[in-house]
């Protein structure tokens, strides 16, 4: 065999197209943007999910608090233990994007120095301006050389006015990071200063949201980088699967497949860039985080509290 061609990969559908070794090379640089493109969406979505796992476990901790009334010091090591698995999984997830998404980016667009200066532009420009951002891959830091990235908790509840004036009980759970343990041994050097003039215990909810609205408004800048190459991408590869149905009696290009002489076969389909787009509409970007909150208050004028 020494053609190039598309066909699908049935015994039962014998037809192919015959291409040129261009359009096949074409056709795998297509696919294989599609790929490199949900690899990046997928990695953010690790970090999402994570995040959301976090957000879930304070949540849980506070009606438990509120509910149970033995917590002792063994529960609340637990529950440290539970929080620290969140946050050490989520810093991972985290680094795993931040240490690959340049490899992806150089995939797509073959080495281009300029455009990966312009994806790494976003990043930089979040670190500059929030502490949050500038925090978190400092934490990870420690935690990957030294120690757990959090030092304490405190629950706790008041009575409040909810929106209508009536008297509410509300239970809160604070996590928070110390900045004198972070500021020994191997912790990055380069902060020790700033973290001397902050106050005893940082707000580690506060840190964790506005790097997640920090590390989203990049990821999203990024996103319309990359736009106009998926949307070469993705025509490329509708114009080869329609040019096959035209000309076959098939109805549906399912199973087709590019070959090449020296073995190599390229999936023709667009199913990769059907899950970016998922992804992408499932994760909007993340704003003002750290001025939300979840509540069971009735607001409803058609229920009666």
């Amino acid at each position: 065999m020494s053609e190039y061609f598309l066909k699908r990969s049935a015994l039962s559908w014998p037809f192919k197209l015959t291409i040129t070794p261009e359009q096949f090379e074409e056709l795998n640089c297509a696919v294989q943007l599609q790929l490199e493109a949900l690899y990046i969406e997928q990695k953010y979505d690790f970090v999402v999910e994570n995040y959301l796992e976090f957000e879930e476990t304070i949540l849980q901790c506070g009606l438990k608090y509120m509910i149970l009334d033995n917590q002792d010091r063994l529960s609340i090591n637990v529950e440290t233990a539970l929080f620290n698995r969140r946050i050490m999984n989520f810093l991972t997830a985290y680094k795993t994007y931040d240490d690959t998404y340049r490899q992806h980016i150089n995939r797509m667009f073959n080495r281009d120095r300029d455009v990966l200066r312009a994806a790494k532009k976003p990043f930089s420009e979040e670190y500059d301006s929030r502490v949050g951002y500038w925090m978190v891959p400092k934490i990870r830091n420690f935690v990957q050389h030294q120690g757990f990235p959090m030092h304490g908790s405190a629950y706790g509840s008041r009575w409040c006015k909810n929106f209508e004036g009536k008297d509410r009980n509300r239970y809160t759970v604070d996590l928070h990071i110390d900045p004198i343990e972070l500021s020994e041994g191997k912790f990055n050097l380069d902060i020790r200063d700033r973290l001397a003039k902050m106050i005893p215990k940082l707000d580690l909810k506060f840190l964790i949201r506005d790097f997640m609205e920090g590390f989203s408004t990049a990821h999203h800048k990024n996103r319309e980088l990359v736009n106009g190459r998926l949307e070469w991408a993705l025509e490329y590869v509708q114009s080869a699967i329609d040019s096959f149905l035209s000309v076959s009696a098939y109805e549906s290009h399912l199973g087709l497949v590019a070959f090449a002489p020296d073995g190599r076969r390229v999936s023709v389909a667009t199913y990769a860039n059907d899950q970016r787009l998922y992804l992408v509409r499932k994760n909007r970007k993340l704003t003002r985080l750290s001025d939300r909150y979840i509540s069971s208050e009735i607001e409803s004028d058609e229920v009666e509290p």
